[in-house]
């Protein structure tokens, strides 16, 4: 090749090379669209009214291959308001509870029409924006806006959209639940791929993909040729893509117009669809650069009414693995929230939400029998929660009698008083007997009650036999072993506790792990009166064990407040000045202005400590009180009024409608009607015994530092009074009878 050759070769290579820059610059997005459409995607799959076991049926080999396969979980369907499909949409759209509007939002594509209007036109009259030919709006977004804003709830529908935009990704929308003629269009889906504009890029949410047969029992169902067509034009060029396969919802709102036999026809029917839908889909999308989700969002009528009140969701694709979903949010695997949708799909993506967003990406948890898994969860869950309040209910109830009894019998018939004792043991040793209940994975009712009053009749008669000493000891042992089994089930990962019927509740949502308030008070009031009657019965070894019983009180303290463990925040700050009081008192210093400041600073200064702890973890692994502590850090006083406001809220609510007002009144009742009538007993018993004068009092430090600072601060304070004055009682009830 000569010179002038490749001369001439050079410069058309130059030439050839400045002309393709100059394009891209000119034209940034010719570069943009060939680096989007090599980009991940997601398609996510609503399927709402769908139940989990529903999920592994025989006749649905693709749906039940996608759960086998997939990560899986439970999803918890708290939102600001009402458990429904819009509220839900709202929350996923936001990642973080959110309200919507209170009929399912207005959501149109160009062409369509709304009360003889363009809907269009409608929308940027109302907003302001003008929406592309191809977009999809929501008209109600100034409305979704404004409830949140009026409740004071800092959630922002359109979050997800939002941060998908500012990666350069796209969203879209196919499907609808409408049913033409009968109902407003039902169209929540389009929530969660939109901004905070309120528009989605593209989509079809028309009646056009809907197919009309007068003979069909819905009159309406979705045309499944006519949806695959929409997704694959916008799996082309799209990231984010939300499928609503409607015809469940559909069929729940004609429910009551079919007889039971074309409901049932209808419904397996619908669910063959589905499943032949799904097996399409998976065989479109590429797992390898893809994932693609399938969730139940809202339980039906059905499931509600059995107070079923659990979602659930699984994703197939790249990064994922057969197993069950968990999050920082839970830490519960199998069980994650509407909230950590968003954040889990941005993760994904490649984009960041913004700090108005509480949810957090999950992970896959590997199990093999991941499906089994999650409805034995749901299960056990379920029957938890359905015998929680009745439960409950009969203890307080039993509580309060025991409590008149005594009285009554004290005040007029105190040789007959002694008959109580075993009941009074027995209160004391319900709460471990609900604990180790949950070794036993029991959903009978009857079973469940006959094993715990077995467990409980147990603990009392062993507590008896194992005392030298039946005035302290059967109460020393009960309420140590109590302790003993709380934090040592705390920090294996407490799963005795999450079944117990007096611990929290997942499907309501305040709390998933760690130590709720109900054993958070049992835990100070059996740590401080237990503690303190071991001290009266070892009065003549005075050093060593007050050292072990300081020990023993920071043991506590720590598992209660680390974020790893007890993660209780507000059950730290209260367990922190409680056991400075009772600690005080038990080491026989005169509580003066300089005592109580120092307890308070350590309080403070420990309270303090696991907040920054916890604060500067990584955010996956942050507690709830560590995002709160980002919260304040990203929003300021707004977080911490929010927080406030809430806190006040709940306590109000709860101070008025919960059974352990009642409980906590009744015991303080007794009390104060025992310290003056027979006169002296009291005064003579915590006289002649300091270190129970000292539990006592203690006690009830706890229970009102309990009340104020935590959101459900009456259970709390109700349960921290259980024991020590049980204990008091039972200590009364022994010396009445050796006087008698």
């Amino acid at each position: 090749m000569g010179k002038a050759e490749m001369f001439d070769r050079t410069l058309k290579e130059l030439l050839f090379f400045f002309i393709m820059t100059l394009t891209i610059v000119l034209n940034p997005d010719f570069a943009w669209s060939d680096q989007s459409d090599s980009q991940r995607r997601v398609i996510f799959v609503v399927c709402d009214y769908l139940l989990p076991e529903e999920i592994q049926l025989a006749d649905l080999p693709n749906l039940r291959e996608f759960f086998e396969k997939g990560g899986v979980a439970l999803l918890n369907t708290n939102t600001a308001g009402a458990r429904n499909r819009q509220n839900a949409a709202a929350t996923i759209s936001s990642g973080n509870t959110a309200l919507c509007t209170p009929a399912e939002p207005l959501a149109f594509g160009a062409g369509e029409s709304y009360r003889n209007e363009d809907p269009f036109l409608i929308f940027q009259a109302r907003t302001g924006i003008t929406p592309r030919p191809e977009n999809v709006v929501v008209l109600d977004l100034p409305y979704i806006q404004w409830a949140n804003i009026k409740d004071e709830i800092t959630a922002e529908p359109g979050t997800l959209g939002d941060s998908l935009h500012e990666a350069g990704l796209k969203t879209a929308v196919v499907g609808n639940a409408d049913v033409p003629g009968k109902s407003m269009p039902q169209r929540a889906a389009a929530v969660i791929a939109m901004d905070r504009r309120g528009i989605i890029d593209a989509g079809d949410v028309s009646e056009e993909i809907l197919l009309e047969d007068p003979r069909d029992p819905l009159g309406y169902r979705l045309d499944y040729d006519a949806v695959k067509k929409r997704i694959i034009s916008l799996m082309q060029h799209h990231h984010f893509i939300v499928i609503e396969l409607g015809d469940l919802v559909r069929l729940e709102q004609t429910s009551q117009y079919l007889s039971p036999a074309v409901y049932h026809q209808e419904r397996e029917k619908i669910l063959r669809e589905y499943d032949a839908f799904i097996g399409w889909l998976m065989k479109e999308v590429d797992l390898n650069s893809s994932q693609v989700y399938i969730t139940s969002t809202t339980p039906n009528a059905q499931a509600v009414s059995q107070k079923r009140l659990f979602g659930f969701i699984a994703v197939r694709g790249e990064g994922t693995a057969t197993g069950l979903l968990t999050t920082p949010t839970t830490r519960r695997p199998g069980i994650v929230t509407l909230c950590d949708i968003a954040p889990s799909i941005a993760s994904y993506l490649g984009a960041s939400l913004d700090s108005s967003s509480i949810g957090r990406p999950w992970r896959v948890e590997p199990v093999s029998d991941n499906t089994a898994e999650m409805l034995e969860i749901e299960k056990r869950t379920v029957f938890a929660s359905l015998l929680r309040p009745s439960l409950v209910r009969g203890y307080v109830v039993l509580h309060l009698l025991v409590l008149a009894g005594l009285l009554f019998f004290m005040l007029f018939d105190p040789r007959k008083v002694v008959h109580l004792t075993p009941f009074l043991l027995g209160l004391i040793a319900a709460p471990l007997a609900l604990l180790l209940v949950g070794f036993f994975p029991i959903t009978n009712i009857w079973l469940y009650l006959c094993l715990f009053l077995l467990l409980d009749v147990l603990l009392a008669v062993l507590s008896i036999c194992l005392a030298g000493n039946k005035d302290f000891d059967p109460l020393i042992i009960l309420c140590l072993a109590t302790v003993g089994v709380l934090l040592l089930d705390t920090v294996t990962g407490g799963e005795l506790q999450r079944y117990s019927v007096l611990s929290y509740d997942p499907m309501a949502g305040a709390r998933y792990y760690g130590i709720g308030n109900e054993y958070m008070g049992i835990l100070l009031g059996a740590t401080i009166i237990g503690h303190a009657l071991l001290l009266q019965r070892l009065r003549d070894y005075p050093l060593w064990p007050r050292v072990l019983v300081g020990l023993f009180f920071l043991l506590v303290l720590l598992v209660l407040g680390l974020p790893q463990w007890g993660s209780n925040f507000g059950g730290s700050l209260a367990a922190a000045i409680a056991f400075s009081y009772t600690y005080f008192r038990l080491l026989g210093i005169r509580l003066r202005l300089r005592e109580v400041c120092i307890g308070f600073l350590l309080a403070g200064l420990f309270g303090g400590g696991v907040l920054l702890v916890d604060f500067l973890r990584p955010p996956e692994g942050r507690s709830h009180f560590g995002q709160f502590i980002f919260s304040l850090h990203a929003d300021g006083a707004e977080a911490f009024r929010s927080m406030v406001i809430r806190k006040l809220s709940m306590n109000y609510k709860l101070i008025r409608y919960t059974i352990w007002t009642r409980a906590l009144l009744g015991t303080l009742l007794t009390l104060g009607i025992l310290f003056y009538r027979p006169v002296g007993i009291f005064r003579r018993l915590l006289t002649e015994n300091p270190a129970v004068a000292a539990g006592l009092s203690g006690g009830l430090i706890a229970a009102f530092a309990a009340l104020v600072f935590n959101d459900s601060g009456i259970v709390a304070a109700a349960t921290a009074m259980i024991c020590p004055a049980a204990t008091l009682f039972y200590i009364v009830i022994r010396e009445q009878e050796a006087s008698l």
